[in-house]
């Protein structure tokens, strides 16, 4: 008797750890959902920071490039005010000496 039985108590076994499996692998596939949705989320949050880092980054290099702008508009000004100078002061020295007026 025990001889017919124990097919069907194996049957049985195998029936109990597939069911098992089926759920443990139910809990994963929850659990990796969960993770998915949360990776999404955080990617999503960095995304808007560096969008916002960048951005800060971007109005800083528009704000040091009028500055330099000035500067450069100063220093041309400042350079050309002192080649005028130096040339009409060599040009009135020479006059002088020579006594061209």
């Amino acid at each position: 008797m025990n001889g017919n039985h124990q097919p069907e108590q194996e049957q049985h076994h195998i029936i109990e750890r597939i069911a098992r499996l089926e759920t443990a692998v139910d809990y994963q596939d929850e659990g990796i959902s969960g993770l998915r949705e949360e990776m999404r989320a955080g990617f999503s949050r960095a995304d808007a920071r560096m969008d916002a880092g960048f951005a800060r980054v971007d109005a800083e290099f528009v704000r040091v490039h009028e500055q330099l702008m000035k500067i450069r508009t100063t220093d041309f000004r400042i350079l050309l005010s002192i080649s005028l100078s130096t040339a009409l002061g060599t040009i009135s020295l020479i006059v002088k000496v020579f006594g061209l007026l």
